[in-house]
């Protein structure tokens, strides 16, 4: 199995000289990297972190917004044999101090534009830590590959730890090794029509697993180009889909949801005969789906050309995507693949293939290497149970903490606390998360996800959060916290706005069983609830936010 230093010095060796990352940085202009001068670079950087005294399993950090040069400090890191801790730059001073003391970087990387923060962030920390820029253009000879620390590292040895947030106590460290990256880059890889003539559009942010496996060392190996934009406003995302002529780009459900509401609210809004014309040809278009005729392109270009006119599919990842949305698209001309994983996997498990390879509602089969299984759990219903996976993808353990390691890697299965069920030709599908599940009195068990995918049918709610409200009978009642679409006119007092919510919460729910419908709900007080990078809403934020009003408290969830 081979190492994350052999995995680049592969893809330089068989595309050398076409560029690999590129994206215009804010005060630098266009930045343009091939292959060959990634790992020139990135040897440059290795050098000066080795004669730092930087050796094999040292922890470096990296903080940096996605750039070209994100992956100068990934693999320079590597190559000097060293540990990279990937940093989230959205974090607080004090997040960011807790990881960092945690894992006992000895260096932190950063770039032009947060080279003040990272400043900062050594001065608060209690021991020195050394400061490198990934943004230098110096460049140096890499081989022979064996010079380096890096080379000397085996497929069981470390190359990253994923770290969570949280400003105090123990935020929980994923170790991964090279083996496990490598390998889940190549077998990630291997089902996907990709190659020289693709650009990746990246969105997602590089230091969480999905985007530096698949939207990185993915177009790496395969010869495709990386774009990274400078901003992630809908129009400057639009406008370099057309320009850079994407073909591919990573994305979190809320995207695909925020681009499916635009392309239907335009479509609607233009009003007479063309949303006549419009509502037919869509609801024949969905229809054919049925029996595997996709009419999208033809009868929408539409929609593509103002989309992302060179675009051949989306991958969907870090939540579950609604089928609903995914499904309007495809009939619209824009295919979306969901995929399924975890930080702890490296984190692809999963994945549906473009064209008949894609089956809606589904994460898709295991990928080459994988294996599956689904384990009795407390109230699923038949054939549903706990997913646990294996591969040499699974990670190493949690740092520093045996116990949750134990606890969660048992036998060689990793635990993944999702609960699914696997049907056809190996395709799974996510029922919800265990953590999240919501028991009633009568002991049933409601998947907060399903309801929310039924609430986020309603062009009234920007989003919605679904969670369990402690009943005084015993058990859990449905509980929905709504955000208002800013486009939302809802007149009158603030009784009359709930009323017109709850009408439309009675309504939406109404497709439900009874025991799933929603008992109560609030309107959040802000235009957004807390989300991670990757988008997905923090529903403990959620909740600690509700026990601060004065109609809650800490006993209500």
């Amino acid at each position: 199995m081979e190492t994350l230093i052999q995995l680049i010095d592969c893809a330089a060796r068989e595309f050398p000289d076409t560029v690999a990352l590129e994206g215009d940085v804010e005060g630098a202009g266009r930045i343009s990297l091939t292959r060959t001068a990634l790992v020139r670079r990135a040897a440059a950087l290795a050098g000066r972190l080795v004669a730092a005294g930087v050796g094999p399993d040292d922890p470096v950090a990296l903080l940096s917004p996605n750039r070209p040069e994100w992956a100068i400090g990934y693999f320079a890191t590597l190559l000097a044999g060293g540990v990279l801790i990937p940093l989230d730059v959205n974090l607080r001073t004090g997040e960011l101090s807790n990881i960092l003391g945690r894992s006992g970087a000895v260096v932190l990387l950063t770039d032009g534009t947060k080279l003040e923060d990272a400043r900062d962030l050594a001065m608060a920390l209690s021991a020195p830590i050394q400061l490198f820029r990934i943004d230098e253009p110096v460049e140096a000879d890499i081989h022979p590959l064996a010079n380096w620390p890096g080379a000397k590292r085996s497929a069981g040895d470390l190359a990253v730890i994923s770290f969570s947030s949280g400003t105090t106590g123990a935020p929980k460290g994923v170790m991964l090794t090279h083996g496990n990256i490598a390998s889940n880059a190549r077998a990630t890889a291997a089902p996907f029509p990709c190659g020289e003539q693709d650009v990746f559009l990246s969105v997602l942010p590089l230091h969480h697993m999905l985007e530096s496996t698949a939207g990185l060392l993915v177009p790496l190996i395969k010869g495709a180009r990386v774009y990274y934009l400078a901003s992630l406003n809908p129009r400057v995302m639009n406008e370099a889909m057309a320009r850079e002529k994407i073909s591919i780009c990573l994305m979190v459900p809320a995207l695909a949801r925020l681009m499916h509401r635009r392309i239907m609210t335009a479509a609607t809004e233009a009003g007479g005969l063309k949303t006549i014309v419009f509502k037919a040809l869509f609801a024949l278009s969905r229809a054919m789906l049925a029996i595997g005729l996709r009419l999208g392109s033809t009868f929408f270009p539409q929609v593509r050309e103002r989309v992302a006119p060179s675009l051949r599919y989306f991958v969907s990842g870090g939540a579950a995507l609604d089928p609903v949305i995914a499904r309007d698209l495809l009939a619209l001309g824009i295919e979306v693949i969901q995929g399924y994983g975890l930080t702890e996997t490296s984190p692809v498990t999963h994945a549906n293939r473009p064209g008949k390879g894609n089956r809606i509602g589904t994460v898709g089969p295991p990928i080459d290497g994988v294996e599956v299984k689904i384990a009795p759990a407390p109230g699923t219903a038949v054939g549903e149970g706990e997913i646990l996976i294996k591969g040499p993808n699974v990670m190493k353990g949690y740092f520093g903490n045996p116990e949750l390691t134990e606890e969660i890697l048992q036998d060689g299965w990793f635990h993944t606390g999702d609960i699914g069920r696997v049907g056809r030709g190996g395709y799974l599908t996510i029922c919800g998360r265990s953590k999240n599940v919501i028991v009633t009195e009568s002991g049933k068990n409601i998947y907060p996800e399903e309801v929310e995918a039924e609430l986020a049918r309603s062009l009234m709610f920007s989003s919605t959060c679904v969670i369990g409200r402690k009943s005084p009978r015993g058990g859990e009642d449905v509980f929905a916290v709504v955000v208002l679409d800013t486009d939302a006119e809802i007149a009158g007092t603030e009784a009359d706005r709930e009323d017109v919510v709850w009408a439309e919460l009675t309504r939406l729910s109404s497709e439900l069983a009874d025991y799933k419908r929603v008992s109560d709900f609030v309107i959040w007080p802000g235009e957004e609830m807390p989300r991670t990078t990757t988008l997905k809403i923090k529903r403990e934020d959620v909740k600690a936010v509700l026990c601060e009003m004065p109609q809650y408290s800490y006993k209500d969830f």
